[in-house]
């Protein structure tokens, strides 16, 4: 996973929530782009928790083994 490749995710229009799997088994939801700030050098980004946004967690991007888009739509046992 490369920087670019999050700030492209970031940029995508209409934005998608996303998923960041890190290589230790942590994973950090992004449900909209205010929640996220790549930082210039692209080697770190800052992810805001959408439950308190007072919380954030600073990454290192050469621990983000893969991003996965988060299906906004419940399902339909979620909806039930």
């Amino acid at each position: 996973m490369t920087g670019d490749q999050i700030r492209a995710t970031l940029r995508t229009l209409p934005f998608r929530p996303f998923r960041l799997n890190l290589a230790d088994q942590r994973t950090f939801d992004v449900l909209h782009p205010d929640f996220a700030l790549l930082f210039p050098n692209r080697r770190h980004v800052m992810v805001f928790s959408h439950e308190n946004p007072e919380s954030w967690q600073l990454i290192d991007v050469g621990l983000i083994v893969s991003l996965e888009p988060i299906d906004d739509q419940p399902s339909a046992s979620q909806a039930a």
